[in-house]
């Protein structure tokens, strides 16, 4: 279960936003903070990926010894 809910955080919610919100919102005519919504979606993503990526260590990979 931990390596499933690992590879669902650090991989899945990143493919998902990404295969299925920047698409959808590409339809959208508009600006947030002056930037094109696709845009704007874009470097949401990014900072989502940052975000799944740190809790996925915080959670999973923090107390795991070092590999050499």
């Amino acid at each position: 279960m931990s390596a499933a809910a690992r590879l669902g955080v650090g991989l899945g919610i990143p493919a998902v936003a990404t295969l299925a919100l920047i698409p959808v919102v590409g339809l959208v005519h508009g600006t947030v903070l002056g930037f094109p919504v696709v845009i704007a979606a874009s470097l949401a993503v990014f900072a989502l990926t940052s975000g799944c990526m740190a809790i996925c260590w915080l959670v999973w990979d923090r107390k795991a010894p070092d590999r050499p």
